[in-house]
């Protein structure tokens, strides 16, 4: 009696490739999910950057202004506003030395001095908000911002997105920031605060 045909084991060429093209569409699949979750996370993470980063600038310039007084040597400033904001702070009362309330600025060297936000847009690609302290009211900046604080950094230089504006009757500061972060993995390249400018308002305390 013959013996029955025995069938060989295993997969066909065309098998084989089928399955090649099923692995592969998966192993895209998977890889372009995984693009995509690296990209959100780069972009979130970034967005929270840029948001703290102009967020510790306002609770920084917010705090202050409260206690200043001599704002633009006590003129308003009308929309759009202006790059620098020149101020005093409050260093206390003495109506012997002062005739009433000392303003000037904590820095020891510059006690009658005053304070300036400006922006530092000599710094390209990314233009900076920067603290300084100077003798005088219209002083120029100290060389390369030596001494100086940075509130900010990547920040917009347009006027329409980082000024500063003044009711001088109303003793109202307003302080317009946009700030944002630049890198080859951020789709388009860049993202920034929102919303676009990030705004405050400031009453001041003193006059």
């Amino acid at each position: 009696m013959a013996a029955a045909p025995r069938h060989r084991a295993g997969m066909t060429l065309i098998e084989i490739l089928f399955v090649l093209v099923i692995f592969g569409g998966l192993l895209a699949t998977l890889m372009a999910s995984l693009l995509v979750s690296r990209t959100s996370y780069v972009s979130a993470d970034a967005f929270v950057q840029v948001q703290q980063e102009a967020r510790r600038a306002f609770d920084v310039m917010v705090k202050e202004l409260r206690e200043a007084g001599q704002v633009n040597n006590n003129v308003a400033i009308a929309v759009p506003g202006v790059q620098r904001l020149d101020f005093q702070i409050d260093r206390g009362y003495d109506a012997a030395a002062c005739g009433g309330v000392c303003w000037g600025t904590e820095n020891p060297a510059f006690p009658s001095g005053w304070v300036h936000y400006v922006l530092d847009a000599a710094t390209p690609p990314a233009p900076r908000l920067m603290r300084c302290v100077t003798a005088g009211r219209l002083d120029p900046m100290p060389a390369d911002f030596a001494g100086c604080r940075v509130l900010a950094n990547h920040v917009s230089a347009a006027l329409a997105n980082s000024s500063f504006v003044y009711d001088h009757g109303n003793r109202i500061v307003t302080v317009r920031l946009q700030a944002s972060l630049t890198s080859q993995q951020l789709p388009g390249g860049t993202i920034g605060t929102t919303p676009v400018p990030l705004m405050t308002q400031v009453r001041l305390r003193n006059t």
